[in-house]
């Protein structure tokens, strides 16, 4: 695996983040925005890419999403469950059927996803098991348009397992939203895209160190499975 880029001279001024401890931490796994509208090579925004002649220059996305972010989020969906702890996917959908409650920045981009819009769909091939949250935001951040905060709060979680789309857009913003109310944060980075790979790699460099840490989704499965051995030898005492 490559290190993730940081600033480095920076965080050799100001310091590190703590590594979270998987074994310790109540995590939960943030999902962000693997709907159809957005991310599914058949969506609004991928037809609306062919429409303009500019479908060469996303097709990377579409397909990363559906040959590597997809398949990460299957398995760190499966390991956070089988610890007993949440996975939690947002989407964007308004609560009106013509959208009218969505916030100014997503009216003006065109993202109206109407209470029955089928662009709200999550994506084929994500596995949403029936104790699986979903929560329908407004805004970037779920932090500002959810109960995001008050879910995890109520569940007793400190840290959370980043994924989604796209890095530089809503991944990012809740990653810092997350961060300033002081849950851990870890950004899985190959379980997440950008429309242009620049983007990605860039807000990559920017959080990580500074809002989240990053890391691939080896490395946190690896995490979570040492959790689960600890916890079955503490309830095995």
């Amino acid at each position: 695996m490559t290190t993730p880029q940081e600033r480095t001279t920076t965080r050799d001024l100001v310091g590190r983040l703590e590594a979270p401890d998987l074994a310790r931490e109540r995590s939960a796994l943030i999902v962000i925005d693997l709907q159809d509208l957005d991310a599914a090579s058949t969506g609004e925004h991928a037809e609306r890419a062919r429409e303009l002649g500019r479908w060469d220059e996303v097709e990377c996305y579409f397909t990363r999403v559906a040959e590597v972010v997809v398949p990460n989020v299957s398995r760190l969906g499966a390991a956070v469950r089988e610890r007993g702890l949440p996975v939690i996917y947002l989407r964007c959908r308004s609560l009106a059927p013509d959208a009218r409650d969505n916030g100014r920045r997503f009216r003006e981009f065109g993202i109206t996803v109407g209470r029955d819009d089928p662009g709200s769909a999550l994506l084929a091939g994500l596995e949403v098991a029936a104790e699986d949250y979903v929560l329908d935001k407004t805004t970037a951040s779920p932090f500002w348009s959810t109960h995001l905060d008050r879910l995890l709060r109520q569940l007793r979680i400190d840290c959370l397992v980043l994924t989604g789309v796209v890095t530089s857009g809503c991944v990012e913003s809740t990653a810092r939203d997350a961060s300033d109310l002081d849950y851990r944060v870890i950004l899985v980075h190959d379980a997440c895209a950008d429309r242009e790979p620049e983007l990605h790699h860039d807000a990559i460099r920017r959080l990580n160190n500074n809002f989240a840490l990053v890391r691939a989704t080896d490395e946190v499965l690896d995490g979570l499975s040492a959790a689960s051995v600890t916890e079955r030898s503490i309830d095995a005492r």
